[in-house]
C-alpha cells in the first residue's frame, strides 16, 4: 500500500528471511539475493543496510513493514520458494572446468560457509556472479557484493586459468578458486570461505 494507506497493484514480490545471529537474506522474485546483518533498534527501526523499515506489526501470521515508499505486508511462505536447498549427500565426482563458457549464466549465492564465522562485510561478501565468456573488452563476467547495484558490480572476471581459478578486477583484485560448476551448481572458494551458487529461475 501506499503511504496513505492506497492499495497499489503490484507484479512483484519480496522474499525476507531472518537467520541466526541476527543476518537476513532478501530478494525480489527471480531477483539478486541479498544477504548480510540486521540491527532493530529500540524504535523498531529495522535497519538491512541498503533498506530501512519501521516494524508496524510482528506477529507469527504478519509482518508489517512501513518507510517513505509505503506499507508492506509480508506473510509466511508456504511455497517451493521457501523451501530449504537440500544438497545430494553422495558423493560426486567433480569435473574439470576448462573453459569459461561452461560457466555462462546468472549465478545466485544461497550459502556461504566460512572457518571465520565472524561478521559479514557486505562490500566484500559476493551475492551473485553473472558470467558472459570472452567478449571484446575483455570482461567475461561480473561479480556482485551485497551494496551492489544490479548495473554496477564491483568487479569483473579477466580470464578463467587452466589451474580453475577466476582472475578478477574492478574495486580490488580478487582470486576466485573455482571448485565446482555442474548439475546446476557452482562453488567458488576465496581464502577460507566457499560460496554457493544456483541459477534459480
Amino acid at each position: 500500500m501506499q503511504p496513505d494507506s492506497t492499495v497499489v497493484a503490484f507484479t512483484d514480490t519480496l522474499y525476507i528471511s531472518f537467520k541466526k545471529k541476527d543476518s537476513f537474506s532478501y530478494h525480489n522474485l527471480n531477483g539478486f539475493i541479498y544477504n548480510g546483518g540486521y540491527t532493530i533498534d529500540e524504535d523498531s527501526l529495522l535497519d538491512f543496510g541498503t533498506a530501512r523499515y519501521k516494524i508496524a506489526v510482528k506477529r507469527p501470521t504478519i509482518l508489517v513493514l512501513t518507510n517513505q515508499d509505503g506499507i508492506f505486508m509480508l506473510a509466511p511462505d508456504l511455497s517451493d520458494t521457501g523451501k530449504l536447498i537440500v544438497l545430494d549427500t553422495a558423493a560426486e565426482k567433480l569435473l574439470p572446468v576448462t573453459n569459461i563458457d561452461e560457466m555462462i549464466g546468472h549465478w545466485t549465492v544461497y550459502k556461504r560457509i566460512a572457518k571465520d564465522q565472524g561478521s559479514i562485510d557486505n562490500d566484500v561478501t559476493i551475492t551473485a556472479a553473472y558470467i558472459t565468456g570472452p567478449s571484446t573488452d575483455g570482461k567475461q563476467g561480473y561479480i556482485y557484493s551485497g551494496t551492489d547495484a544490479k548495473n554496477n558490480p564491483s568487479w569483473y572476471i579477466k580470464s578463467l586459468g587452466t589451474d580453475q581459478v577466476l582472475d578478477c578486477d574492478g574495486k580490488s583484485k580478487r582470486i576466485l578458486k573455482v571448485v565446482k560448476c555442474q548439475k546446476g551448481e557452482m562453488i567458488l572458494e576465496e581464502n577460507d570461505i566457499k560460496y554457493y551458487f544456483k541459477q534459480f529461475k
